[in-house]
């Protein structure tokens, strides 16, 4: 089971150009504000800067950090946009054909429509070493692709889901995280919730809090 978005960098660089684009075709027809259409093409600029610097062969380690953290922020927003917009298809006018343009599978018409999760998965955090901070969660559920982490490393205490602006998808019970430097003493927050196999979210979990070292 996999993501909607491909793992691979240059096969989601070439999704993310495409859903872009039919997203700048379609604002209008799926009623996407002009606004969440501006900062979708914000974070796709950077994340492309942030890929293309990773092409060059004196590419370091933190140019390959930048183009992860620049991926997570385009993944998050797409995200959003899929399941408010695609999914949720707020006018009725959502068809396969649109799908396919986005780069989205076609709906199995035939099939009993899936719901999303309602169950929330149980985690915990983990130092794992000098900047890596290991996160494990329950086993995922059949028809499930995986649970997207959502989290963001703060000075400040984090006590609301909407301030996690960034999203990874972990597809294994055990996970690592790796920071930079910098983020080491601060303190990162998260929360955890299933996505099957159409993308959709499930609730999220209690946010958790572990320091960075």
């Amino acid at each position: 089971m996999s993501s909607f978005m491909p793992n691979v960098e240059r096969k989601f660089s070439e999704f993310a150009d495409n859903f872009v684009e039919a997203t700048e075709e379609l604002a209008t027809t799926l009623g996407i504000p002009a606004e969440a259409v501006t900062e979708q093409k914000t974070q796709h600029t950077a994340y492309i800067a942030a890929f293309n610097a990773c092409k060059s062969p004196n590419a370091e380690p933190i140019d390959h950090e930048e183009r992860r953290e620049k991926r997570n922020a385009l993944e998050l927003v797409i995200r959003k946009l899929k399941n408010a917009y695609i999914d949720g298809d707020p006018k009725g006018v959502v068809t396969n054909e649109i799908r396919m343009r986005f780069g989205l599978p076609p709906k199995d018409t035939t099939h009993t429509p899936v719901n999303p999760p309602t169950e929330t998965p149980s985690f915990n955090m983990d130092l794992g070493g000098y900047l890596n901070i290991v996160v494990r969660h329950s086993s995922r559920p059949n028809n499930y692709s995986g649970a997207v982490l959502f989290y963001r490393v703060s000075d400040e205490p984090v006590t609301s889901h909407k301030d996690l602006t960034t999203s990874k998808l972990l597809t294994r019970i055990k996970e690592m995280l790796v920071f930079e430097d910098a983020e080491r003493l601060k303190t990162l927050y998260a929360a955890l919730c299933w996505q099957n196999e159409k993308g959709q979210l499930g609730p999220p979990s209690p946010i958790q809090s572990i320091i960075i070292v």
